[in-house]
């Protein structure tokens, strides 16, 4: 009887563990495709790149961008921390191309590509939990400077949402001026 009892409280506290672990990270759809910039003057349109189910951010290294980046400030070496971990939430991961003007070392201002990487995190009904905006090409550190979370909560994600409701601001700033995200683009689902 003692062995029984044994044996099912082991059986038990197994059944315990496996219900407990959360579900793997399961890639519902992912864009590989390289988008055309939109022009100088025109909205950024933000296209989706990855949709992930059972996910959560990575925050020790959104929190800490400068001390996560290995070696060179490029989009390679930053992109990893974007990426989604192992959650129980939907996770979206979005990326403008839009023409920008770039500072030229005091020469005149040139025209370039610029991405802005938009990562969203919803409960199973869209509705929003936590985003965050980030321009790839920021190389002038502190690095936290130009990384942007949302303000709001309880907005559904649809399509053509502009990034404006997000309300936007600094995660790290010098100014209380400069604190909101004062762009706007548009959110492409599919």
């Amino acid at each position: 009887m003692k062995s029984f009892l044994t044996l099912l409280l082991i059986f038990n506290l197994i059944a315990a563990l496996s219900y407990c672990q959360s579900k793997p990270v399961q890639v519902v759809f992912e864009n590989t495709k390289t988008e055309t910039a939109t022009a100088l003057t025109a909205t950024p349109v933000y296209v989706l790149k990855k949709q992930v189910k059972n996910a959560d951010f990575n925050y020790s290294k959104l929190n800490a961008i400068d001390e996560n980046t290995k070696g060179t400030i490029n989009t390679k070496n930053l992109m990893p921390i974007f990426e989604p971990i192992s959650g129980t939430f939907n996770y979206y991961q979005f990326l403008a191309t839009f023409k920008g003007k770039a500072y030229n070392g005091g020469e005149a201002t040139t025209i370039k590509d610029f991405h802005n990487i938009l990562i969203i995190k919803t409960e199973q009904n869209n509705k929003i939990i936590d985003a965050y905006q980030y321009t790839l090409e920021w190389a002038e550190p502190p690095l936290q400077y130009d990384l942007f979370k949302s303000s709001v909560k309880n907005i559904l994600l649809t399509d053509a949402l502009n990034i404006k409701q997000l309300k936007f601001k600094r995660t790290y700033s010098w100014n209380e001026k400069d604190i909101m995200l004062k762009e706007n683009g548009l959110i492409k689902l599919k």
